[in-house]
């Protein structure tokens, strides 16, 4: 979730031609994690390498924060056959990994996701994933799965209800109605859960680069891969501030195959957006910002998206 309050600037760019076209050399992943979970979370090293996922998979997103957690999505959708301009979800795959001493964050706050309100500990437990202890969360949005490290650090594997609205079909802990496997939904769960490693090193790549202001640092990261034809298209956002308070942060992202709306009209290009938290200026974020590649081709993104 974006944070800022001191208001957006957002610049459309046609499909025609680049800002500039940057050199910034071939980097790795600077960390390599440990396998139970714990130390240090770079927020630019995604850790979360899942060895099996369902098939035909359309959208691919991975988001970090700084030393709290790290998460993977994947969902499949179809043209809706009611709505020309949109689409239907089939089932969506949420993968999150918290940090030692982490927790889902209350509701109605700058970090609301998929967990919140959910308590480690509260579920009912079940067999073992990959002989760690785990249990199933009185998630009444869909299937949740959860296992601790040793490390005090907990990963989830969660299957949402998709049909209709978030909650619909969805009775309590272990549902799977409108969660597109049905009766599946746990088998699929499970064997999600036992392939899937936390001590992966897969750099975050951006079709942008910028200078940090003074005293600034990234504190969290976002990526979006859609193939051609689905909602959302392709998307990267940082988020930089002095600290790891949420009032302190500003975002930029760039935006690629928009779709078309009340407030929105790019359709063949891309849009930059930044949104500054309260006191810092927006000049300061987009000086020296740099667009390579091309941002609706991900493949022609890179690693380390800070400048010297």
């Amino acid at each position: 979730m974006l944070a800022g309050t001191a208001g957006v600037v957002a610049v459309a760019l046609g499909g025609t031609g680049l800002v500039v076209r940057s050199q910034l050399p071939g980097t790795t992943a600077r960390v390599a994690a440990a396998s139970d979970g714990g130390g240090r979370y770079d927020p630019l090293v995604s850790r979360l390498a899942p060895g099996w996922m369902p098939s035909g998979a359309t959208v691919r997103q991975r988001g970090t924060t700084r030393d709290r957690l790290q998460s993977l999505t994947y969902l499949r959708s179809v043209p809706d056959p009611k709505e020309p301009k949109a689409v239907r979800f089939v089932w969506i795959v949420e993968l999150t990994l918290f940090a030692p001493g982490v927790r889902p964050v209350p509701a109605r706050t700058a970090e609301d996701g998929p967990l919140e309100g959910l308590t480690f500990g509260s579920g009912k437990k079940v067999a073992p994933v990959q002989g760690m202890p785990a249990e199933l969360l009185p998630d009444p949005n869909g299937y949740t799965l959860e296992w601790a490290y040793p490390s005090g650090a907990h990963a989830v594997v969660t299957i949402p209800v998709t049909g209709g609205s978030r909650g619909t079909g969805a009775v309590g802990p272990g549902a799977t109605a409108g969660t597109g496997f049905g009766d599946r939904t746990p088998a699929v769960a499970r064997r999600i859960a036992e392939n899937l490693r936390i001590d992966g090193n897969t750099a975050l790549r951006f079709p942008f680069a910028l200078r940090l202001p003074a005293g600034q640092h990234v504190v969290g990261a976002g990526t979006t891969y859609a193939d051609s034809g689905s909602l959302g298209g392709t998307s990267a956002t940082l988020r930089v501030g002095t600290s790891d308070q949420p009032k302190t942060w500003s975002s930029i992202s760039l935006s690629s195959d928009i779709a078309p709306g009340k407030h929105v009209t790019v359709r063949h290009g891309f849009m930059v957006q930044v949104t500054p938290a309260r006191g810092v200026a927006a000049a300061t974020l987009t000086h020296g910002l740099r667009i390579f590649g091309e941002p609706r081709d991900p493949s022609t993104w890179r690693a380390d998206p800070i400048r010297g």
